[in-house]
Parts: C-alpha cells; sequence; structure tokens
C-alpha cells in the first residue's frame, strides 16, 4: 500500500488548508465524499416525500415498476450504482421533475 504525503503543516504544526474541501482534495476523496452526500440528500428528499404522503416503499415500487429492492438501492446512501432513468421514474411517481445543472466550483 503506498505511503501518503504528510500534509503540509504550519509553523504550530496543524495542517495547513484553506477549508475542508481543499483537505478532502489533499486526501483524493473529495469526489468521493460528494457523491456520498449527493445520495444521501437524494434519500431523504424521497423519504420526505413518501412520510408526508403516506405511501410505501412497496407501494412506490409498484407504481415505478420495479421492486422494493430496488427502491431500497435507491434510498440506500451508500449504494451508488443507481441510474438515472430509476430516478427521473422515481420522479414522475412522485410528481417531482428531476433537474441536474452543472455550477461552477
Amino acid at each position: 500500500m503506498p505511503q501518503k504525503k504528510p500534509a503540509k503543516c504550519t509553523s504550530n504544526g496543524k495542517p495547513k488548508f484553506a477549508n475542508f474541501d481543499d483537505y478532502l482534495r489533499s486526501e483524493g476523496v473529495k469526489h468521493i465524499v460528494d457523491i456520498a452526500v449527493e445520495k444521501r440528500l437524494i434519500a431523504r428528499e424521497i423519504l420526505g416525500i413518501l412520510s408526508e404522503r403516506k405511501m410505501s416503499k412497496a407501494a412506490l415500487a409498484r407504481q415505478v415498476g420495479t421492486s422494493r429492492t430496488q427502491i431500497d438501492r435507491v434510498l440506500d446512501p451508500d449504494d451508488r450504482n443507481i441510474t438515472l432513468e430509476t430516478l427521473k421514474r422515481v420522479a414522475e411517481v412522485l410528481g417531482k421533475r428531476l433537474q441536474f445543472s452543472f455550477v461552477d466550483i
């Protein structure tokens, strides 16, 4: 396993980063963390809508035309293997439109 380079430090020995994103980039994990956060937000939003409507995951699966297992994958923040098509179908069943955009970083 390759050794990580030690973080650049200030004179007091603390790592020198302008912000947390810089730290994550220095560790090579920023993209992984970003994906995990986005997936969690999507799952939380879907669960909130289901709760408001008192709709079960099984009922959502039936209306989407998929299995309950697939809905569990959509709602699992650690499962990154879902397609835009599946998310689009879930959104449509919930009366929503899936929207993505590119923003400046």
